[in-house]
């Protein structure tokens, strides 16, 4: 071979897409686990600050100034509403829904200037104590990092897409130590496909956040310390069935008492967000007076419950987040309504806080939910006799909450199993994950997430593709230059203007201008059959007519296209069916896919 052979083929192999996109991919790695790393040392820095080193345990209990842990979750939530009111309004809420919809119709563009107002107004909500989780935020952060390197390097909306992954992968894995698990997530919840041009870049990208976080706070699964858990008995698993379906109907009603709660309090917008959020802030305070718990991510207390476990003697092991004088001698009585207090408070202070609109994620409060359910049913079966390991349950309640409320049951199952380095109870942990999974699912659409996306009329398929008719909406197709005709018109005049625009249907409007039917060049051609086109309109036109509105998606219109086989489509107003605003038609839908599939194709920076 020559040289100049050799060199060629060096420098088609330095210009090929793939490489260039796994050299990014290393990169979006490196700079999303030191993010990571940044934002998690801010939150915990600002919660020493107020603190000390414990939520629980801190450094105001016992003194003259406890009282004052009331008004330092409201400060963090006035400093947070101020930072979204005048910085950016996307700051607010768990900031992965941004991510999802940015990768489906925004063609992969995440702001840095939003991500920067994110990092500081989560920070300031987790560190004063507001009921919220640090990995909403940190996958905001990450995934913007992708969006901009892979924006600044030129490259496709396709391509990315695949940086964002990239990002969103790197911050679980960074802020979990749990490689697997990240780019689980990332395929099931941002990037919904599993291709190799996106595995491999995304696997490259946890690796190197992986390698990165590890040499900055070193190699420790994230919770290190639980028992070693076995499945002591084939009895259990119908237990663990039982534990799915509680955990799968108290995921529905987290998901929709978070949602309720914002909707209640997004009415109130004569008052301030600052003002809101400082107030939600407040709400949290008054419940730590008496349960710190609830402060902040949980971590700390959903530790304690999954290593609750049974010394030799069969006597429970407590930790140190629970009451100091629990009395679990004379049984478990105490301990069991101190647990559910927690969770039912721990699901008060998130509803409030995401509702109010703090800056956090429901990730690691979610854990903490279900690992206090799961605790609960451990200890009451332990009270029989029946199991000996409660925190087993806790550790498979924790699981399957989070595949319920995010709808990522996979990336739950392996991320548990990496968090824990425990792998003895994974037939158990699947099977709960499924069935809560299930249940959730059955009474809730939509995932906590994706619930978010559906308000706003965006659609996201969480399945193996994702369908572009599902996430265009009709107004964004229609035609709003809408030409009408009067009932008592002549069939001539409804034949010339088709004839003259080369339309294939009419909208009928009467006087009031209202919608009274609609006629085809089909409903003219049979008049002319019949030797009728002195009659009028009214007597050809359609009069059953099946409407759509602007907020519903092609794939709906399509359908509705499709029931009578029809090509025109009246576009209607929402509170009024009678109003007709535009029209749509077959070739519209097509055009209005085409042009989503035509952007997935170009450049990211290109408008």
């Amino acid at each position: 071979m020559k040289d100049s052979d050799a060199i060629n083929r060096l420098k088609d192999i330095f210009k090929s897409p793939m490489l260039q996109i796994n050299v990014l991919a290393a990169l979006t790695g490196a700079c999303a686990a030191l993010m990571t790393w940044i934002f998690i040392s801010m939150s915990k820095g600002i919660q020493n600050i107020f603190y000390g080193d414990s939520f629980i345990h801190n450094s105001l209990e016992g003194s003259d100034r406890e009282w004052l842990i009331i008004f330092i979750p409201a400060l963090g939530g006035l400093i947070t509403g101020i930072i979204i009111e005048y910085w950016s309004k996307d700051a607010k809420g768990a900031g992965v829904p941004i991510v999802m919809e940015a990768v489906a119709v925004k063609k992969a563009r995440l702001s840095a200037k939003k991500a920067v107002a994110k990092c500081f107004a989560s920070a300031a909500s987790i560190g004063t104590g507001m009921s919220l989780g640090r990995v909403g935020p940190m996958i905001v952060i990450c995934s913007t990092i992708g969006s901009e390197i892979g924006q600044r390097a030129g490259k496709t909306v396709e391509e990315t897409r695949t940086m964002i992954g990239c990002g969103a992968a790197s911050a679980i894995t960074a802020a979990f130590n749990a490689p697997l698990g990240g780019v689980l997530f990332a395929i099931e919840l941002i990037m919904a496909e599993l291709k190799t041009r996106s595995f491999i870049p995304i696997v490259i990208a946890a690796v190197i956040a992986t390698t990165v976080g590890r040499s900055l706070t070193g190699d420790v699964a994230a919770f290190d310390s639980i028992p070693h858990y076995t499945l002591s008995s084939p009895i259990e698993y119908p237990f663990y069935i039982v534990l799915g379906i509680i955990i799968g109907l108290a995921a529905a009603i987290f998901i929709k008492l978070m949602n309720l709660v914002e909707d209640k309090i997004e009415k109130f917008d004569n008052v301030p967000l600052p003002l809101r959020t400082c107030i939600g802030g407040l709400c949290v305070g008054l419940i730590a007076l008496s349960f710190p718990h609830v402060l902040g991510n949980g971590f700390d207390v959903t530790s304690d419950l999954i290593s609750l476990d049974t010394d030799s003697n069969d006597n429970l092991i407590v930790g140190n987040s629970f009451p100091i004088d629990t009395d679990v001698s004379s049984g478990v009585g105490s301990l069991l309504i101190f647990i559910l207090s927690i969770m039912a408070l721990k699901i008060i202070a998130t509803s409030v806080s995401i509702g109010s609109g703090g800056s956090g994620g429901i990730f690691t409060p979610s854990l903490f939910i279900g690992a206090a359910i799961g605790a609960g049913l451990g200890l009451v079966l332990n009270s029989y006799g029946i199991v000996s390991h409660p925190g087993a349950f806790a550790l498979v309640g924790m699981a399957a909450f989070v595949a319920s409320t995010t709808r990522a049951t996979l990336t739950a199952i392996v991320l548990l199993f990496e968090m824990t380095a425990t792998y003895e109870i994974i037939l158990p942990l699947m099977l709960s994950c499924v069935v809560a999974d299930a249940v959730c699912y059955v009474l809730s659409e939509h995932s906590f997430y994706t619930s978010k996306l559906a308000k706003r009329g965006i659609n996201v398929d969480l399945g193996a593709g994702q369908d572009l008719m599902r996430m265009i909406r009709v107004k964004e197709a229609m035609s709003s230059d809408v030409i009408t005709i009067k009932p008592h018109e002549p069939l001539e005049v409804a034949l010339q203007i088709i004839e003259d625009t080369g339309h294939m249907g009419l909208p009928v409007v009467n006087e009031q201008e209202e919608l009274y039917g609609i006629i085809t060049w089909s409903d003219i051609h049979e008049a002319v059959l019949k030797h009728e086109r002195h009659m009028t309109v009214k007597d050809y036109c359609t009069t059953d007519l099946i409407t759509i509105t602007p907020e519903d998606t092609l794939t709906q219109a399509l359908d509705s296209l499709g029931y009578k086989e029809i090509s025109h489509l009246p576009v209607v107003r929402k509170e009024n069916d009678k109003k007709i605003i535009g029209i749509i038609t077959k070739g519209d839908l097509i055009k209005a896919y085409n042009k989503r599939r035509f952007v997935q194709k170009k450049m990211s920076w290109q408008d």
